[in-house]
């Protein structure tokens, strides 16, 4: 089974970038050769020096929780962040507040809270926009092996009972590993750019390399090179939608 190693940023300045992000998640940045690693309580990134093209709606992002969303904010701004857009939502019960930044480099992520689950600021979802949720979701179930995270019959009627189509439950798909310390896998339904070079891929890693590109392939991915460095031996993929991943 395939495990979820880092996070990749395409970096036009891989230090500088990483030392923002290490900041904003309370994570050490460390060098490893020409890369820079964010590393943590949490999932790790990476931030090497490679091709990336400009985006309008980015087709892969991270979405950072927050006990206090408006200071985490106002820390990331300090950092050197921007800031697009905050955002509430109410539907019945559910109120949810999230804030649309870029980083230093463009990127663009959410912090969204109030949340106080682990009374710290962290990597909620790595969030992938597609056309059809719930046809990208379930490949990267069978993927990572992580299952698919029910709604609760009860909250849906809340929902509904609140006037929300019901046909914006195939709107969002998520997924979870059993570490509590890795984010979700969140498929939402929105228009995203196609670029030549993504900003951000998903790195994981195989036993048998070989076995799972042959495993994920027949569930749909395409494999498109395999490359060296030293030792090291990966193959560039694609998933359905066309994100690219990397196995090693």
């Amino acid at each position: 089974m395939l495990r979820l190693n880092h996070v990749t940023f395409a970096a036009d300045d891989a230090r500088r970038l990483c030392s923002f992000w290490a900041a904003l998640l309370d994570y050490r940045s460390e060098s490893g050769g020409a890369d820079w690693f964010a590393r943590g309580d949490g999932l790790e990134l990476r931030f090497a020096r490679m091709p990336k093209s400009p985006t309008i709606e980015v087709p892969i992002h991270l979405d950072v929780n927050a006990p206090d969303r408006e200071a985490t904010v106002r820390r990331a701004l300090d950092l050197g962040a921007r800031l697009v857009e905050s955002k509430t939502i109410e539907i019945g019960t559910l109120k949810e507040q999230w804030s649309v930044l870029r980083d230093p480099e463009g990127n663009g992520f959410c912090i969204q809270g109030p949340d106080t689950r682990r009374g710290r600021v962290y990597i909620g979802n790595i969030t992938f926009s597609t056309a059809e949720p719930r046809k990208l979701g379930p490949f990267w179930s069978e993927a990572l092996g992580w299952p698919e995270q029910v709604t609760p019959d009860d909250f849906l009627e809340m929902l509904w009972d609140a006037g929300l189509d019901r046909a914006e439950y195939d709107a969002y798909y998520a997924i979870k590993g059993p570490d509590e310390s890795s984010p979700r896998l969140f498929f939402q339904r929105r228009e995203k750019s196609r670029p030549e070079h993504y900003p951000l891929h998903v790195d994981l890693l195989a036993k048998d390399r070989e076995a799972e590109i042959e495993r994920l392939t027949a569930a749909g991915a395409t494999a498109t090179e395999t490359k060296t460095a030293g030792e090291r031996v990966w193959t560039v993929m694609r998933d359905p939608d066309a994100n690219p991943f990397c196995l090693e």
